[in-house]
């Protein structure tokens, strides 16, 4: 890991305007508007600083936008830890929490009915494969040695087009996209919402063995270390 940059995100936790919170507000605010969440940046921003809610929202949405700030903080806690199953299924009861799919029973499990991403024609998992592929997803990756950005691109892909969870995927997927590049010192990129099109037709366009849009996708982004190194670079 980049002892640097993580240090001064440990550092900064609980400071406002700060690299953490510039970071959180920043991987939130892009991931979660992807899935149409309808926070402006400004309300956001009020949320996650103040505990305010502004403008109109559903409740779903709003609680979906409070849990997704806890799955934060839980990434950056966990840097260095194993992702495991255990691991993910909590990443999600802690997202769902509270939310109609909390209620329907299906947070923190992994989906018992078929499912599709929607918009494409990409064939997910059954809900009955998503236990060995998820193993196997698993075992691949802590097998690799010197992970790059090509083996984050595959498991943010084979990851998706298992689509483990009942609804939330893509959000859980980004969720450990992101820990996994901080972990490996690698150039932090932020899936943003003004370039949804670009990142979902790079996906539809991967298939097993061939990650090379997702691959390009990613590298045309900016890194986030490399725009903010004035907070972590003396």
């Amino acid at each position: 890991m980049n002892d640097k940059f993580i240090n001064a995100l440990l550092e900064t936790r609980d400071l406002k305007n700060s690299l953490y919170s510039i970071l959180k507000h920043s991987f939130l605010y892009h991931s979660n508007k992807i899935e149409g969440s309808t926070f402006t940046t400004e309300a956001l921003a009020l949320l996650l600083d103040k505990n305010v809610v502004t403008g109109k929202h559903t409740l779903d949405d709003v609680q979906e936008t409070v849990n997704s700030s806890y799955v934060f903080d839980t990434i950056i806690d966990t840097l260095g830890s194993k992702i495991t199953e255990s691991y993910l299924k909590n990443l999600h009861a802690s997202l769902m929490f509270n939310t109609s799919l909390h209620a329907k029973g299906y947070s923190g499990i992994y989906k018992t009915i078929p499912n599709m991403i929607i918009g494409t024609n990409t064939k997910v998992s059954q809900p009955f494969e998503v236990q060995a592929k998820i193993s196997e997803l698993l075992e691949w990756y802590y097998n690799l040695d010197n992970i790059t950005i090509k083996d984050i691109a595959e498991f943010h892909y084979r990851f998706e087009v298992i689509h483990p969870f009942q609804d939330g995927n893509g959000r859980i997927g980004r969720f450990i996209m992101l820990k996994q590049m901080l972990e490996n010192n690698l150039p932090l990129k932020i899936v943003s919402w003004d370039t949804e099109d670009l990142y979902r037709s790079s996906l539809s366009l991967c298939s097993i063995g061939n990650y090379e849009s997702l691959v390009s996708y990613l590298d045309s982004l900016n890194d986030f270390k490399e725009d903010y190194k004035e907070f972590y670079v003396l």
